[in-house]
């Protein structure tokens, strides 16, 4: 579908300076041959300036003024007018294309900008990979009193779906204001960086050009699901396939499942972390800790228990623990699945006694598409599968062996009026969000 928009785009683009170009060609052939006509009809000076000046010469008379000469005048007039009648509807009925061409040019040079900023002025990209596939930032950690610990690595996400979780003003503002206790530094002027307000959205622009789809986002994490649940192994997980077909057995009700989406990328590197929700609600997650020379010095590994050792959902990173979901902040599954989903709008209220920051993204569903529902990273099978899993966490304890029993609430019903005659009739009630019915719904 966009192939064939910037296609009709090029073309009326297209059309419209060859209409351009015609007018411009026939402007001048008839300024030069309006030139041609005046240097023939001049006259070699053959006599005094008094005899040859335009004022002393003598004009055409009545009778010649009112017939060939007005004959000649308005039948230029017509021909003038007819190739304006006609040129000028013929431009501006490709006008919505050249406009269509004007902002895709804009769009381009503004994505232009933001790939120089992303890969040379911010340097973005020697953290979040090219592309925004991912990366690693160094990190120096610091104890409650300021005191060094080590220099260590941290799992810089990817940012090819940031702007299927977060929308763009959302995205605007984490870059402005940077991830207190992350790498992410303020990179906006109001935030104490270096940046003007146009060069972030150009950076945005960038983002947006290399953002994978819905599907595309939705096929990847089954892809590594299939992976870290063991379903293929070896040569096999490189055949599309194979892996298409073993993403079917895939239990999206099994706990297992959802803890594997809960830390999706933390063994593997997937995506270094931007589809997991330990990311920022597991303190110490984001450090990596394993492998040659990951800790500076090596003896202060030994220190990073209070840092690093931390059940999932414990502690805290950069937004709160996840203990007692339910029914301390939410009422059921069905209610914390949804959340998840939408994640939180800066003001507004969710849950039982929450108030959004606008920092909880949503992984159901693109805050930018708002005519479009369940266009997120995630299906809506995996936004419950890691809400149920979720909703087991117990602080700093190991998770509950299942999920806690909630009373979900009674069903919606409506009162109709039909033909002027009171009737009391029951609406199909709203199915709740992870029952199958549901799912079902948005997969026919």
């Amino acid at each position: 579908m966009s192939i064939a928009i910037e296609t009709t785009t090029v073309l009326a683009a297209s059309t419209v300076q060859a209409v351009g170009a015609v007018i411009a060609v026939l402007t001048t052939i008839g300024f030069v041959a309006y030139v041609i006509a005046n240097l023939r009809a001049g006259r070699d000076e053959v006599g005094s300036e008094i005899e040859l000046a335009p004022n002393r010469k003598p004009y055409y008379d009545d009778e010649q003024l009112e017939t060939t000469k007005l004959n000649r005048t308005l039948a230029s007039g017509v021909v003038l007018l007819g190739i304006v009648a006609v040129c000028l509807p013929l431009y501006w009925l490709a006008e919505p294309g050249r406009q269509e061409g004007a902002e895709a040019d804009m769009l381009r040079k503004f994505t232009d900008r933001g790939l120089e900023q992303y890969e040379e002025g911010s340097q973005c990209a020697n953290c979040h990979g090219p592309e925004g596939t991912g990366g690693q930032a160094p990190y120096t950690l610091f104890d409650a009193n300021g005191g060094f610990v080590a220099n260590l690595q941290w799992r810089a996400p990817a940012l090819n779906t940031v702007l299927l979780r977060f929308s763009r003003d959302e995205v605007f503002n984490i870059i402005t204001y940077g991830r207190p206790g992350t790498p992410m530094v303020g990179w906006g002027a109001e935030g104490g960086g270096p940046r003007t307000t146009q060069e972030i959205e150009n950076v945005i622009d960038y983002l947006a050009s290399v953002q994978l789809s819905s599907e595309e986002s939705q096929e990847a994490v089954a892809a590594e699901l299939v992976a870290d649940l063991g379903l293929l192994q070896g040569d096999d997980l490189e055949d599309p396939e194979k892996v298409a077909e073993a993403a079917k057995n895939i239990d999206y009700d099994s706990l297992a499942t959802g803890e594997a989406l809960f830390n999706l990328g933390r063994e593997t590197g997937f995506a270094s972390g931007a589809y997991a929700c330990g990311r920022c609600h597991t303190r110490g997650w984001s450090m990596i800790t394993e492998g040659d020379g990951a800790v500076e010095p090596a003896s202060a590994g030994a220190l990073l228990g209070p840092y690093t050792d931390y059940h999932d959902g414990s502690g805290g990173g950069i937004a709160p623990p996840l203990d007692d979901l339910l029914p301390r902040k939410f009422a059921s599954v069905d209610e914390l699945a949804e959340f998840v989903s939408l994640g939180s709008i800066d003001g507004l209220g969710f849950g039982i006694g929450g108030q959004g920051s606008g920092r909880m993204p949503g992984f159901g569903d693109d805050p930018n598409t708002e005519a479009v529902a369940d266009d997120g990273q995630y299906t809506r099978e995996m936004v419950c599968a890691v809400a149920r899993y979720a909703a087991t966490l117990q602080g700093n304890q190991e998770p509950l062996p299942e999920v806690p029993t909630t009373v979900a609430p009674p069903p919606t019903t409506t009162t109709t009026v039909a033909d002027g005659e009171d009737a009391e009739e029951s609406a199909a009630p709203t199915p709740p969000f992870c029952s199958d019915e549901a799912i079902e719904a948005l997969n026919p």
